[in-house]
């Protein structure tokens, strides 16, 4: 799908973003999850159940009402997740989730491995300060039905934490249920994230294999939830053109 419009216009309440993204020409890429009843969700959390509310026939329209966890599917997690006193969703800056992102292979490693500050490494020259850094761990590619791989994704190790930290990369994105270790202890991972607002978007479909290598533009918006520790969100990428680049997101 192509966008109609050739400018994006970004400005919020405030003023913390403002600028201009050039899309014209650019390829509309979806990165989230269908998200539906008997779907892979990580192990103990609720199904998604969808209700009719209101039935035509019955009623003047269809309305439906909907149960599912927070974190399911495609999400965003926000610092309530794991601090009792973090801020809620809504509390989160909408340009955590916007920007360039450059996407990388971490499918080399086995399904189930931490990846660690060593494979991050390996992309030092790619990575700028406040990109936006997507893992392609190939778990998603794995995912049917009730298969071990929903205690047995990939994940990131506490050094390659530190490295998003220390390297100023603004949002992490993987193809996994989490970016903590199934059975984690401590939630090392997110905590040392969610402490330097770095933004954490869980669940990618697996379609980001197709952008290995690419830096891209990412847009994920999570629900407006008050309070909420996260939130299923919409992640899509755009191509970028080199005569695409006069757009700045601070």
């Amino acid at each position: 799908m192509q966008v109609a419009t050739d400018i994006c216009k970004l400005d919020n309440m405030d003023e913390k973003i403002r600028g201009e993204v050039r899309l014209e020409g650019s390829q509309i890429h979806e990165l989230s999850q269908r998200i539906f009843g008997d779907m892979p969700v990580y192990p103990g959390e609720p199904q998604p159940e969808f209700k009719p509310y209101f039935t035509i026939g019955k009623d003047k329209i269809n309305v439906s009402q909907l149960i599912l966890g927070s974190h399911t599917g495609t999400h965003v997690d926000a610092p309530k997740h794991f601090f009792s006193d973090g801020e809620g969703i809504d509390k989160i800056a909408p340009e955590t989730y916007i920007g360039e992102a450059v996407i990388l292979d971490m499918s080399y490693k086995e399904i189930g491995h931490g990846i660690t500050d060593a494979d991050l490494n390996s992309y030092s020259k790619s990575v700028k300060a406040r990109d936006i850094i997507l893992l392609y761990s190939g778990t998603n590619d794995r995912l049917q039905g009730q298969d071990n791989t929903r205690k047995n994704f990939s994940y990131l190790e506490a050094s390659a934490a530190s490295w998003i930290v220390n390297h100023k990369v603004k949002c992490l994105g993987i193809d996994s249920f989490s970016v903590e270790k199934y059975g984690f202890a401590e939630g090392t991972v997110h905590k040392t994230l969610l402490a330097k607002d770095i933004g954490i978007i869980e669940g990618l479909n697996r379609e980001l294999k197709a952008f290995v290598g690419k830096r891209m533009f990412l847009v994920c918006l999570p629900l407006l939830f008050k309070g909420l520790d996260g939130s299923p969100a919409r992640a899509i990428l755009f191509d970028i053109k080199d005569n695409q680049r006069s757009f700045t997101i601070i």
